[in-house]
């Protein structure tokens, strides 16, 4: 993966909207897809009581291949150690998902991918676009949320998990 150069806009990151009482919490009950074409439930999808980071993106937009590689990069060096899970999301399928695997493995994507097929998920879940980022607490409660990406927004992401991983440890 490309290392990200941070610029002078990963201020705007610091703007994003932190809702600790977010109206989208846990995943709801539709169909998404694995990349072999499997049917999966995402409300079945948890992290064994820990953070789960989850990424909505296009592959053709360059933007959201942006915003997930750094994710994914800064996940890969400094989060999954930590036990914090990844999930990628594709919404850019309308009905096939062929180019989607290809995509993930060309690129080396380490992590959980779901192509949400039919946009039901996104509807579900009020995402306006993509890239679309919202960081769960270990009770799959939202913890963080942001629309759009920004350089830096990998130092963001870590930033907030590490709270969440702190605020985690202090109350056991």
């Amino acid at each position: 993966m490309k290392p990200i150069v941070l610029a002078t806009g990963w201020v705007l990151c610091l703007c994003l909207a932190i809702s600790l009482n977010a109206q989208i919490s846990k995943l709801p009950a539709v169909d998404l897809f694995t990349l072999d074409g499997i049917r999966i439930n995402p409300a079945s999808i948890s992290n064994d009581n820990m953070p789960m980071i989850l990424v909505f993106f296009k592959t053709y937009d360059n933007k959201c291949c942006e915003n997930l590689f750094s994710i994914c990069e800064a996940h890969e060096e400094m989060l999954a150690e930590k036990g914090v899970k990844m999930i990628a999301i594709c919404i850019d399928c309308v009905g096939k998902i062929e180019h989607v695997k290809p995509f993930v493995y060309g690129h080396g994507l380490d992590i959980e991918v779901y192509v949400d097929k039919n946009g039901d998920l996104k509807r579900k879940m009020g995402i306006p676009d993509a890239p679309y980022t919202i960081l769960y607490d270990q009770k799959m409660e939202v913890y963080c949320k942001y629309n759009g990406y920004c350089a830096g927004s990998q130092e963001m992401v870590c930033e907030k998990m590490n709270e969440c991983l702190n605020k985690m440890a202090l109350s056991q």
